[in-house]
């Protein structure tokens, strides 16, 4: 069986490219998601004796208001795994104009995997990363030509009513997602086996008779970074990396510290969005507050093993936290600090033995509850984020996690 990836990773060769021509944010998070997908299906194709290889589209900006070049290159990759094992992916070339970029997308996916399942002697099953139209709608036209030959395996990271925030949209915008979210739906029963976030995702995808499972995140042990931390540093270091997003609730996070008075905390945040101003204002009315702006990964999961406190302010307060498991729980917690969540419905209750927890929605609560964890002992917060860090490691990591893709895989080829 050949497996293909249709994905929208960063390329290692890519990168410096990528930072220098990205204007805004970029999808660290989804990068690395997709490279742990890989590390963990590269290792269980190998094991089941099957092909894979990556058709791979990068989910840049579009040019030129949020990526200065219009044409993206063409160009083969090779990824290789911890275990030494290498895939071979090929980055397919494509119009990054906005308005045609989708198009072009469109037709260059299609044009990939139909030459793939034209000239592929065994089954071809084609896992697709994201509700990302351009694949999804290439995908399942492919499928309608050769449905006996190939199966579609959907990983859905995030609903597509919830990618964008409505609110700052404009209303002609507005209606073309809601288009294209219809149209979409109207090929989600081509789709032979689901992957889903978060068990909520079931009732919103109408998904019926196909099989499904859950993995709502993979931690990849290429990501490690060492602690440089200075053992003499006597200040508390409170850490927070990501979408500055009102809705996720950052205001209430620099709120909160606003309200601590011990002049040994610093509170280090990291990240873009639409709070960054006030955040800079914050900043500059108290100086124990530290923006870093938007900054390369590697240098986030530094200053996540730096800190002493990593939070999420984000509270369980709107729809989309069914459908969500933020990225950085997992990430925070396998950084072995200890690391501060709301319960949110989006995470598996297993999480919250391993980390500190609060509900609601008050500043006054989370600015005591920080304190309350700085005040413990240097043991009893290393042995919590120690746990945390097992946990994560031994039951999240990509060859655990990717076991139930190769289980719904064998699924498909007994019906």
């Amino acid at each position: 069986m050949k497996i293909v990836l249709l994905f929208g990773l960063f390329p290692d060769c890519f990168y410096n490219n990528l930072i220098s021509n990205s204007k805004g944010s970029i999808q660290y998070a989804a990068d690395a998601l997709q490279k742990a997908f890989v590390e963990g299906l590269l290792f269980n194709s190998k094991q089941y004796g099957y092909s894979l290889e990556i058709l791979n589209l990068p989910f840049v900006g579009s040019y030129p208001k949020r990526y200065t070049k219009q044409h993206m290159p063409k160009f083969e990759f090779e990824i290789k795994s911890e275990n030494g094992l290498i895939a071979y992916g090929e980055n397919i070339g494509f119009n990054n104009f906005e308005g045609y970029k989708v198009l072009s997308r469109y037709i260059q996916t299609k044009r990939f995997l139909e030459k793939i399942c034209k000239d592929s002697p065994e089954p071809v099953i084609c896992i697709i990363y994201s509700i990302h139209s351009p694949f999804l709608l290439a995908a399942t036209s492919i499928k309608r030509k050769y449905k006996s030959k190939l199966k579609l395996l959907q990983i859905v990271p995030d609903l597509p009513e919830y990618m964008n925030d409505s609110t700052k949209i404009s209303a002609l915008k507005s209606f073309a997602l809601k288009t294209n979210r219809k149209i979409m739906e109207r090929d989600y029963h081509y789709i032979d086996a689901f992957i889903l976030l978060s068990k909520y995702m079931k009732d919103s995808l109408h998904i019926s008779d196909q099989p499904w499972d859950v993995i709502e995140g993979i931690y990849n042990l290429k990501d490690e970074v060492l602690s440089t931390k200075n053992k003499q540093d006597s200040l508390k270091y409170i850490f927070y990396s990501g979408t500055l997003a009102s809705r996720y609730n950052i205001g209430n996070l620099v709120e909160a510290f606003k309200l601590i008075k011990n002049d040994s905390y610093r509170l280090i945040i990291c990240g873009s969005g639409d709070y960054e101003n006030k955040l800079i204002e914050s900043s500059i009315q108290d100086s124990r507050i530290i923006y870093k702006g938007l900054l390369p990964r590697e240098n986030v999961l530094k200053l996540q093993r730096n800190a002493d406190l990593l939070v999420n302010p984000r509270t369980a307060e709107g729809e989309f936290t069914k459908f969500s498991f933020p990225s950085k729980t997992m990430e925070y917690m396998a950084s072995g600090v200890p690391t501060l969540l709301y319960k949110l419905p989006g995470i598996p209750e297993e999480y919250y033995d391993y980390c500190f927890t609060l509900e609601g929605n008050n500043v006054t609560e989370l600015s005591s509850k920080i304190t309350e964890i700085l005040s413990l002992p240097d043991t009893t917060l290393k042995e919590i984020g120690f746990n945390a860090r097992k946990y994560i490691i031994e039951n999240k990591n990509p060859y655990k996690q990717c076991e139930k893709i190769m289980q719904l895989i064998a699924k498909l080829y007994q019906n």
